[in-house]
């Protein structure tokens, strides 16, 4: 009977080591398969993401696509995402006569675009339908004479006119007026800016300057270098800042290129306090400015940010004052600038540059000693309700305030004679200015509300009036 029992015991055993061995592997393996998914998962969420921002970028004109049946015309048409962003394209497809998708093996892939260009297509492509495929799979259909981003595709003769800062690194989309008479007199437009249906000929101009910013307040300034026609067009001059340009009966982009300014200025930032370092920042960069400092820029646009609204001068905090200033407004060129940010231009041949930041004295905090004579710790002056202890010392702000004396009655003081009590009163306020003047009051004159606009001494002198009880 043992001998069973025990040789259950041993089969329990190697039952429960059997499903061990098994299970644990199974258990490993389990949970690696599950790491594995969610690394996994990680990836295909980081590539699709990078999918979407393509489209966005390339639906918004980062870059714009205008296929017009023998050329794709490629241009940055909008500043929006930066730096620059590349696209590498990994083949393209046009639809054969027999209905085939075929690939377009002449062209040197991967095409790595970063700048605006023209990809000139084999004849046998001709007004067939393309597509383009990028390198994180995203398909891009044309058909001839349409557009992916903003980009001048209205019938016979659209123009489109851009504007960008070129530098090493590719080109900066942007903004700014340009004057031209398309549409009869000379108006100014924005740029980019299209005029669809457009034939003939008509004038336009660029600015001597624009500039670029990013989002961290930098500035690049670009000078104006020449124009790039992309499509069919005459103009008359490719360096000049007006043109003539005649349209030869299909879509074209102008842009308007400019170089960046490199010449460098000495620009003086001047406040008018000399005894507070202020912070302002000038094309993203913060300079402590005390008095007068001069800074070290690129000649152009500069974008200044005045980061101190408000300090405290403790110059004459000796003397008993201590002065309040807030920003009240800033100058450069006979132009005056309210805001605490602002635009400059400042020339390359402007030999002494100066920037005002101006202060306002809004308020002053004064000393202020305050003292009792003849009374208890207990009472107290109040002055625009809030509770100033006698003999200290305070700093207040300057102004009008409301005066107020506590007192203190003391009920049955004396136990040799439980009849009579006291009461403490002022009966004597006396102010005592710096400047000299003193000013005394006498019980029931004293005064409800007091001047402080500079240091002084405030005295209060207390009286007891005995009180009996009658029986």
């Amino acid at each position: 009977m043992n001998s069973r029992a025990l040789s259950n015991t041993i089969s329990a055993i190697i039952l429960v080591f059997i499903v061990l061995v098994v299970f644990i592997p199974i258990l490993f393996y389990l949970q690696n398969l599950s790491q594995s998914n969610v690394s996994t998962q990680s990836v295909v969420n980081n590539y699709v993401y990078l999918q979407n921002l393509q489209v966005s970028q390339v639906t918004t004109g980062h870059p714009s696509f205008y296929y017009n049946g023998s050329s794709i015309y490629i241009e940055y048409s909008n500043g929006t995402f930066e730096p620059p962003s590349n696209l590498t394209i990994v083949g393209i497809l046009y639809l054969n006569t027999n209905g085939v998708w075929t690939n377009i093996t002449s062209l040197n892939y991967p095409l790595i675009i970063s700048k605006g260009q023209v990809l000139n297509l084999p004849s046998y492509v001709a007004n067939r339908p393309i597509i383009i495929v990028t390198s994180l799979g995203n398909i891009f259909f044309l058909q001839p004479g349409s557009s992916i981003g903003p980009f001048a595709t209205g019938g016979k003769g659209g123009v489109e006119i851009l504007t960008q800062i070129y530098q090493t690194s590719g080109p900066l989309s942007v903004s700014t007026n340009i004057s031209t008479n398309i549409n009869g007199n000379f108006v100014n437009y924005t740029t980019p800016v299209s005029f669809p249906n457009q034939s003939g000929s008509f004038k336009v101009k660029a600015p001597t300057y624009v500039y670029y910013q990013n989002s961290k307040g930098q500035i690049i300034t670009g000078t104006f270098h020449n124009w790039i026609v992309l499509g069919k067009a005459i103009v008359n001059s490719t360096v000049s800042q007006g043109i003539q340009v005649t349209l030869e009966g299909q879509p074209v982009v102008l842009i308007g290129n400019y170089s960046p300014l490199l010449t460098t200025v000495n620009l003086n930032v001047i406040t008018n306090d000399n005894n507070v370092n202020v912070i302002v920042n000038v094309d993203g960069q913060n300079y402590t400015i005390k008095g007068s400092t001069t800074i070290s820029i690129y000649a152009g646009y500069a974008n200044i940010t005045v980061y101190t609204l408000q300090f405290n001068d403790t110059s004459q905090q000796s003397n008993g004052v201590i002065m309040h200033y807030v920003y009240s407004n800033s100058t450069y060129n006979g132009k005056t600038y309210i805001t605490k940010s602002f635009l400059v231009f400042i020339p390359p041949t402007n030999a002494n540059p100066k920037v005002y930041i101006n202060y306002k004295n809004n308020y002053n905090y004064y000393r202020v000693y305050i003292s009792a004579i003849n009374a208890p710790s207990s009472v107290c002056l109040i002055l625009n309700n809030t509770v100033y202890n006698y003999n200290n010392t305070y700093w207040i702000m300057g102004g009008k305030y409301s005066f107020h004396t506590t007192g203190e009655l003391c009920i049955m003081c004396e136990i040799n004679n439980p009849y009579l009590n006291y009461s403490y009163n002022a009966r004597n306020v006396t102010l005592s200015y710096q400047n000299g003047t003193r000013l005394q009051y006498n019980f029931p004159n004293i005064p409800f509300y007091i001047i402080i606009n500079q240091p002084m001494n405030i005295t209060v002198i207390y009286g007891i009036t005995e009180y009996w009880y009658y029986l």
